[in-house]
């Protein structure tokens, strides 16, 4: 992850990805690529973006820094789906919020479910 070392949050946010991958064959489908410490969200069926995820601690203050504003505005201009998502340290309560603010909170299966249902809009 170029210059800085594995960060706990993206090692357990793949791990959790797998689990969900393993637990139930509907999420199957699911399929992430992270990129610079952001999480691409990718629907092989339909070769698309479905989102671009940003994942931080729920509760640590992490806000967004004006490069990463500027980033996410451009991804959305081009068509991209943007996502922060605040997940607490038991990884079970999920916090999804878009850019204008809205939020939705969820549990892992939730999320799971979220993200599949995602792959909807890229058709």
């Amino acid at each position: 992850m170029g210059k800085y070392g594995n960060s706990e949050i993206h090692d357990r946010y793949s791990d959790w990805h797998w689990r969900m991958v393993s637990k139930d064959d509907k999420y199957k489908r699911l399929y992430t690529a992270d990129i610079d410490r952001l999480w691409i969200e990718y629907d092989f069926n339909t070769n698309a973006v479905v989102a671009v995820i940003d994942i931080k601690w729920a509760g640590s203050g992490d806000g967004m820094t004006a490069t990463e504003k500027g980033i996410y505005e451009w991804l959305e201009k081009v068509g991209a789906i943007v996502l922060i998502v605040y997940i607490d340290k038991e990884f079970k309560n999920f916090e999804v919020c878009n850019l204008r603010g809205k939020r939705h909170m969820c549990n892992e299966t939730e999320f799971a479910d979220f993200l599949l249902g995602l792959r909807s809009r890229s058709k």
